[in-house]
């Protein structure tokens, strides 16, 4: 998930890889997201020789991964507003740069961008871009989460947790609206897609339940440090906070993920 240094971009981008939480939030993402969208480039045929690119890398899990799918010939370029987090590697370019701003060498076989578009309100300008890099017959992987659906509590352990969790959730996705985000942008992606003329669109949609202290469960606790004093001033307190991430904790809270939306089509191989 591309995120933004402090004090830049008044929209786009909801947390900050600067943070001194930043660090076990990537780590949670890659836990949750890794997996499907690992499934989905396996299903494309990632194989050696193939560039690249990875928008928003984060912790540079994926970029690691798909570095080691396209060695030794292969090429991935992870892209970041803040890179910190992302490793090196002998057949890894690490650019820092807002994807809004940053020119992508053509001819990729694959692009993958995750929890990146919904974030930025100039999604569609950066999905013709992305589109424009893919090589004849390059696959775009979109994948971003439909924050609308809010059927998230599988259990709670009381009606006090189940009011603190979507407390939290009204907090914070209202502050990713305030930023320009849309929570609803990957029920579109699809649409957009095939507008812009890709072949073979098709869109997987996903979700799990975790218990309190795993998983979700987990990025929720590090969102709630990430973006304290937003959830103060939408009206959380301190102790509401503290007791919210205890209830995160909790093995008798069971929730379910964001339902994620993982969309992929491919460049035509003839104009």
């Amino acid at each position: 998930m591309t995120t933004t240094p402090t004090g830049e971009h008044r929209t786009g981008y909801m947390f900050d890889n600067a943070t001194d939480e930043a660090a076990h939030q990537l780590r949670h993402l890659g836990a949750i997201l890794d997996p499907g969208t690992r499934w989905t480039l396996y299903e494309l045929g990632v194989r050696p020789g193939w560039k690249v690119t990875d928008i928003g890398a984060g912790a540079g899990t994926l970029t690691t991964w798909l570095s080691d799918q396209v060695a030794p010939d292969g090429h991935v370029t992870a892209v970041d507003l803040d890179p910190r987090h992302i490793p090196t590697g002998p057949n890894i370019t690490v650019r820092a740069g807002d994807i809004r701003h940053l020119r992508l060498e053509g001819s990729q076989q694959a692009i993958v961008a995750r929890l990146v578009l919904m974030h930025l309100p100039e999604r569609e300008q950066v999905l013709a871009d992305l589109v424009r890099a893919l090589a004849p017959g390059g696959a775009l992987v979109v994948a971003d989460w439909d924050c609308t659906w809010r059927d998230m509590i599988r259990r709670s352990p009381s009606p006090r947790a189940t009011q603190l969790i979507e407390q939290f959730q009204d907090a914070l996705l209202s502050f990713g609206e305030s930023r320009g985000a849309d929570m609803g942008w990957a029920t579109r992606a699809p649409e957009a897609m095939l507008r812009l003329g890709l072949d073979n669109v098709d869109s997987r949609i996903e979700s799990r339940s975790w218990r309190g202290g795993t998983g979700i469960c987990l990025l929720h606790h590090s969102n709630s440090i990430q973006r304290e004093p937003e959830l103060l001033t939408a009206g959380m307190t301190p102790e509401d906070l503290a007791e919210l991430r205890q209830v995160l904790m909790d093995p008798d809270l069971m929730l379910s993920g964001y339902l994620m939306h993982t969309t992929v089509g491919r460049r035509p191989t003839q104009a």
